[in-house]
């Protein structure tokens, strides 16, 4: 059976895969805000491909790095959907060079308060590290750049592009390697904790 996608981490991508893990159809929102866009396009993307949400087995859905309303609200509607019985997975966006065969790399996205989120990786271990506008220029200069990749193009501001020489986006390995990240998200049962750039009580503190 057929499988959504949701990825609400930063701009809004919903899409359906087919029993062989291809896009049947895969669509991307730009600026809009998930409460006011998720079901509403999810049941517009299942009429516009002759399907009901009745016809789906399963929901995959990305757990971050990402800003906190965005994700409880895709998590919030996988959740509903498991209450009917749809199996559900998700991952963390940073993952999908490595499920690609990616050996080793560098991710980035934009992250509160104007600081950017990098993730680490070479195959033996992994990092991440939030780094300040103010020192995003000498913080790339010490970035192997060779294997550079941001979630999508509006993942990176004006400022960090001038910054990189080129990038590439897990948005496309998305869209041309869905087979071979699927299948090994869908073979291990994947399903992560939701990660919002910081530890939740470092994010919210109470005011006195």
């Amino acid at each position: 059976m057929a499988k959504l996608f949701i990825d609400s981490t930063y701009d809004i991508s919903i899409g359906i895969l087919d029993d062989n893990l291809g896009w049947i159809k895969f669509d991307k929102f730009y600026g809009q805000k998930a409460s006011a866009i998720i079901q509403t396009e999810t049941h517009n993307l299942l009429k516009s491909v002759g399907l009901k949400i009745t016809d789906l087995s399963s929901v995959i859905t990305t757990a971050g790095p990402g800003f906190y309303t965005g994700l409880r609200l895709s998590e919030g509607f996988a959740d509903v959907l498991t209450f009917s019985g749809f199996t559900h997975n998700s991952f963390l966006t940073y993952s999908i060079p490595v499920l690609a065969g990616v050996q080793a790399g560098t991710w980035m996205t934009k992250a509160y308060r104007g600081e950017y989120f990098f993730h680490f990786w070479d195959g033996t271990e992994s990092r991440n590290e939030l780094v300040s506008s103010k020192d995003l220029e000498d913080f790339l200069n010490t970035v192997d750049k060779s294997s550079f990749y941001s979630h999508s193009g509006s993942a990176i501001d004006d400022f960090s592009r001038n910054l990189l020489q080129k990038f590439s986006t897990t948005d496309d390995l998305l869209k041309s390697k869905s087979k071979i990240i699927f299948s090994s998200i869908l073979k291990s049962s994947t399903k992560v904790d939701s990660f919002y750039f910081r530890a939740p009580e470092d994010e919210f503190k109470v005011s006195i």
